[in-house]
Parts: C-alpha cells; structure tokens; sequence
C-alpha cells in the first residue's frame, strides 16, 4: 500500500504531532508499506535527527526550508497536491493539514482544539468543518477531544472515530526501580506546559536528595522561576535546552517520576507523555491530561499545578517504593494501547476493511464518503482554506 502523511507545520520540531508522524511512518515501513512524508516546512535533515531521532530513514519531502504564509503557502500546496498524487497513494493521513483534493481513503486527524479560542475561533472552526467534510474519515486522539468535536462542529458522534497518537516502543528503555535517580522530569518550555509550575512544587518539595531535569528551550519565565528557588535546591535544577530526542528518550527512563502540570483546553494525548508511559515511569500531571494516558492511581497521580500539593505528591511517588512499582507496572500495560505497529494496523485498516481488529471494544465505522464528492474542491475554496490556514 502507498501512505502518504502530510503536517502543515514543520517537521523538525520535537512536539507530539512530529513524534506521533515519526513513529507511524516507521510502523507503516516496517509493516512492508511505501510512505511518503509532505510537510509544509522541514529545515534539514541534520536537525530532524538530533531533535527527533528516527531509528530508520524516512522519506520526507519539505514544501520550504522555512515556514509559510500567505500566498506562498498556497502555491506550495498546490505544488504538494501534483507531488501527492503522483505518487498515487492509497491512503492520505493529514494530521490538520489544508483538505487538498487527493488520490486514496483521506483520514484527518485532530490532535487539539486550541485554536478555536480568540478571534479567529469562527474562521478555525470554518476551516475546521470544511476540512472534515472533504475527507473520508475524521480521527479524534482523544475521548475528550472525540466528545468536544462532537459538541463543537454538531456533527453525529458516530462520524468521528477515535485512534490515539502512538509511539515507537522500540526506542525507549525500561528500567526497574533500583537503576533509577531520584529525580523528576519535566519535558517541554512551552507555556502550555506550564513549567514554572514543577519548577515551584520542586521548591515546595526542598529535598536536596532530588534533582529536576528540563528540556526544552530556556524561556524567561523558566530563569525566573529557577531564580526564586532557595540556594541549596537552586543548585539541583538542570536545565538541558533542547536536547536530542535520544537523550529525552534516556532521561525518561532514568527518573523516578516525570511531571506534567500541562494546561489544555480540551484534554490531549500528550507525545512526552507517552514517552514516560513507555518506559514504565509514573506521573504525576493536571487534569487536563487526556483519561487516555493518566489514569489515576494506575500509572500515575493527578495532582492539581499548586506547589505545596503537587510537592506532595511528588513527594510520596519518589520515597514510596511501592506506590511507585505499582504505577510503573500500570505504565507498562497501558502503553500497549499507543503501540505504533497497534496503531498503524487501525489506520491501514479505514483504507482496507471496515471492521477493525485489535481495538479495546467494537467501534462503527462511518460510511466512507465518495471520492468524487472529495475532489470537488473549487480552487477559489481551497486558496482561502489555505491562506486562512497559513493565519492561525
């Protein structure tokens, strides 16, 4: 089968979306099929690496060397929509990409719903619906985000299917207790992330036997809230910038518990997330992460982004030796469900037959829409659909 994925963002970025494609692609080529990669920017190879290091050579086409906007964007899909269908694909995975008139099944996939807020949240959702029309299955990553589309966009909820991101298990260690540091992991700068707030529970905890590793780019509020710390503790933060994903990959495995006091809108599959779950590390994170990927109490602690109760539970994960075997044995289990071999076989599966295998519990697949009606996309349409894109 020929699979085509395509990201309107840039690749080489260590996000959730770029390691969810990274490990999907690897699955699909290893699984015996042709995959090309389209996305709207990919900066070099060389840096795709360091950040996201693939364990196999992918096969991506970057649009631009930079990001797009405006009329170059548009002329730059136009271009990916002859490149796409020359190759003839039999299956297209736009992780929110514009919905281009292509060859093959057509999945969309939704990984958040952040930009329905502010003033452009109609034009998003415009975009948003138009796109799910133009295409043969809608994807959700998450219960909460299946059930918010719902909601959202008034469409029937058997129209949307849910599919979570996946990882490639291969890549991440598994280490047992005594081979831990007794350390915290907090992956990830972005405001969202809410890094301010580990750093402040890591003060709160004021255990000089605990050290904090960060990665991600050393942002101002990141400096100020390492600065506030008292000196003795000031000392056990580790700042690490943006690191390679292979050493990301080991730091996961090394810790005695990764924190995630991440804030979303709508809860999300967080990729770094998954990372912990993979190497059976317990977490302690909001509930705003998605049900999906913290189960309370089964491979990690929900705890509130407040520094006294998060240093608390903080506190008993890293001194309670078997509180923590228990949840990194739920870490274990769990993360058999973002699989990237599982996965891969779910999508395959919407370009083949309709009845799935290897899911949790029985789920309709909606009725694929006809590729005719698909490829009736006006050009004026697909322009505004694409400079609109290119704004948000």
């Amino acid at each position: 089968m020929r699979i085509v994925l395509t990201r309107r963002e840039p690749l080489d970025s260590p996000d959730g979306v770029s390691i969810f494609i990274v490990a999907l692609a690897q699955a699909m080529l290893e699984l015996g099929h042709r995959v090309q990669i389209v996305v709207g920017a990919f900066e070099s190879r060389e840096k795709f690496q360091r950040l996201l290091s693939p364990r196999t050579e992918l096969p991506i086409i970057g649009l631009s060397r930079t990001p797009l906007s405006g009329p170059a964007s548009v002329a730059a899909w136009l271009r990916a929509m002859g490149i796409i269908n020359r190759f003839r694909p039999d299956l297209v995975i736009h992780s929110e990409a514009v919905p281009l008139p292509l060859q093959g099944t057509v999945v969309q996939i939704v990984h958040d719903l952040e930009r329905r807020q502010g003033a452009l949240a109609a034009v998003w959702r415009a975009i948003r619906r138009m796109s799910m029309r133009r295409c043969h299955y809608v994807v959700a990553s998450t219960t909460e985000l299946q059930e918010e589309l719902v909601r959202d966009l008034g469409l029937p909820g058997d129209q949307i299917l849910r599919i979570p991101k996946c990882i490639d298990q291969q890549s991440y260690a598994c280490r047992g207790l005594a081979s831990r540091e007794r350390a915290i992991l907090h992956a990830g700068t972005s405001p969202y992330k809410v890094p301010e707030a580990t750093i402040g529970a890591f003060g709160a905890l004021n255990d000089p036997s605990v050290r904090l590793y960060v990665t991600g780019d050393v942002t101002r509020p990141v400096e100020e809230a390492v600065e506030a710390l008292p000196e003795p503790i000031k000392g056990r933060v580790v700042l690490l910038g943006m690191t390679t994903g292979a050493r990301v990959r080991d730091l996961h495995s090394r810790v005695r518990v990764a924190a995630f006091p991440t804030r979303y809108t709508v809860p999300v599959a967080s990729a770094t997330v998954m990372e912990a779950i993979a190497t059976g590390t317990p977490i302690v994170g909001s509930s705003r992460l998605s049900r999906d990927v913290l189960a309370d109490g089964v491979n990690g602690v929900v705890a509130e982004p407040q520094a006294e109760a998060m240093a608390a539970t903080l506190k008993s994960v890293l001194d309670d030796d078997d509180l923590w075997l228990r949840l990194s044995a739920g870490a274990r289990q769990r993360v058999r469900h973002f699989d990237a071999d599982r996965v891969a076989k779910q999508y395959l599966e919407l370009a083949g037959t309709s009845e799935p295998k290897g899911t949790d519990e029985p789920r309709r697949v909606p009725a694929r829409r006809s590729s005719a009606a698909l490829s009736a996309v006006p050009l004026p349409v697909l322009q505004t659909l694409v400079t609109a894109g290119a704004m948000l």
